[in-house]
């Protein structure tokens, strides 16, 4: 695999005010790879997730997407899909259009015509499990059909990334251990490079290649699972990780 695609972070860092949440980050994430990003509340995680999509800014540093410099580029031209905890979908809009909203938001030289909207579509509805859902709205689903929804709605712009802010976290145990088994198993068919940021110890273990523990804005320990378990570098993830 060719060292300059997927992501690269280097010596990344970013402030409010006087208080510094990221601290000089450095972290590269393989094509193809899913990488979960583990950490008490305030360690920084989420921070790093929304600078990689560029909602954020950084104080200082570079990220690199695909061998790109994407610190200057906008949100859109990224082409990072983002899934939120509170799946976030347009309650006013049909299922197939939410999952159809970054396609014709496109401008017009780069929208894809009426017909292949409609393909891809139907091909994510099938993809994430809701063939016949299409005419549905939001208020009519599950939690995890919505939140299945908001992948598809990620997935359509075709994105080189894939970004998932504790994408479980308002699901109950059952649904939460399906949909992640789930998840992992698409993404591992497509391929897609993915930062997963979670708080729950189980959930990153159980299905990212390599997690990174992010403590006080820092990275205590990049490695996987295994790794964290049987070699804590520190004293802080040997507790973390009981």
């Amino acid at each position: 695999m060719e060292s300059h695609l997927g992501i690269s972070i280097s010596n990344l860092s970013r402030r409010f005010g006087r208080t510094t949440v990221l601290e000089r980050i450095s972290l590269q994430i393989a094509r193809g790879e899913l990488l979960g990003l583990l950490g008490p509340s305030g360690s920084g995680k989420t921070t790093l997730l929304r600078i990689i999509a560029g909602l954020e800014y950084q104080y200082e540093g570079c990220v690199m997407i695909d061998g790109v410099d994407a610190s200057a580029l906008e949100v859109k031209a990224r082409r990072v899909g983002f899934v939120f905890q509170h799946y976030a979908l347009f309650e006013q809009l049909s299922v197939f259009e939410n999952i159809a909203f970054g396609l014709r938001v496109r401008p017009r030289r780069l929208r894809p015509i009426e017909t292949e909207i409609t393909r891809r579509v139907q091909q994510l509805l099938a993809l994430v499990q809701l063939e016949g859902y299409g005419k549905r709205f939001p208020h009519q689903l599950s939690g995890g059909q919505r939140q299945r929804v908001a992948l598809a709605r990620a997935l359509a712009i075709e994105p080189r990334v894939l970004l998932l802010d504790e994408p479980f976290g308002a699901l109950d145990a059952k649904v939460r251990l399906d949909l992640r088994q789930w998840l992992r198993q698409l993404q591992r068919e497509l391929a897609i490079t993915t930062v997963l940021v979670t708080h729950d110890q189980q959930e990153a273990m159980q299905i990212s290649d390599r997690v990174a523990l992010m403590h006080d804005g820092h990275i205590a320990q990049v490695g996987s699972p295994t790794q964290l378990r049987d070699a804590p570098a520190s004293g802080f993830v040997q507790d973390f990780l009981g």
